[in-house]
């Protein structure tokens, strides 16, 4: 196993999960069996299990057990089988999905979409702390999506947030993560919220390729191919 011992303990478990090893409703071995199984510490298994509670793959009963939630349904197991991807898969999909949003929300917002996309990016500027201001980036990506008026869009997004917040892409921004940048990014958002307001479809489209283009320099060294 890597040094990121719980995220590789969610993606076996995961795989187990979609392999079908344990039937829907079923229950999975308890904790103390799988840090033996796994040759980790208790905690270690526990965060693996957060991850999986906090997407539905299962459900913890005090004095009971650990059950397989059944009954996800067909997208409810893409979605299971998608959170454990790498962040170097996550940021090509990124690369495709997000100048797209932000060309069509150029069109579809209304005033305060592009009031609260605004707020985010005010806020994100303002945030002295590293945790505010990933906060508030988030906010400022997640209120484009919803700007475009596209429920699948919309919905696309929140995968990919779920995904975001898995330890593998954390560690690697801890990693990447630097003061110049964050002002670096503030300066991208502020030519995207820009173009937003300029209802340029094309330029908002381009200003948000050349932010995912510096992010995916930061954390993996290379541009867009």
């Amino acid at each position: 196993m890597s040094k990121n011992i719980a995220t590789d303990v969610e993606a076996s478990l995961r795989g187990r999960i979609s392999a079908g090893e344990w039937k829907p409703n079923g229950r999975l071995p308890p904790e103390r069996d799988l840090a033996v199984e796994y040759g980790v510490a208790r905690n270690t298994v526990r965060r693996a299990l957060d991850a999986l509670e906090t997407d539905g793959a299962i459900k913890r009963h005090v004095g009971r057990g650990i059950f397989l939630n059944g009954g996800r349904g067909e997208i409810a197991e893409i979605v299971l089988r998608v959170t454990g991807v790498s962040p170097a898969d996550l940021m090509a999909v990124r690369m495709i999905v997000e100048p797209q949003a932000a060309s069509m929300a150029a069109t579809n917002a209304s005033r305060s979409d592009l009031d609260a996309i605004a707020e985010a990016h005010g806020l994100a500027s303002e945030a002295s702390e590293t945790q505010l201001f990933e906060q508030w980036d988030a906010e400022f990506h997640q209120r484009i999506f919803a700007a475009t008026r596209n429920e699948l869009l919309i919905s696309l997004h929140d995968i990919l947030r779920i995904i975001r917040n898995r330890n593998a892409w954390i560690e690697l921004k801890k990693k990447t993560f630097s003061e110049n940048r964050r002002l670096d990014y503030c300066v991208h958002h502020g030519a995207i919220l820009d173009a937003l307001r300029n209802r340029s479809a094309q330029g908002a489209a381009a200003a948000m390729r050349d932010h995912m283009d510096a992010i995916q320099m930061t954390l993996f060294g290379r541009h867009q191919l």
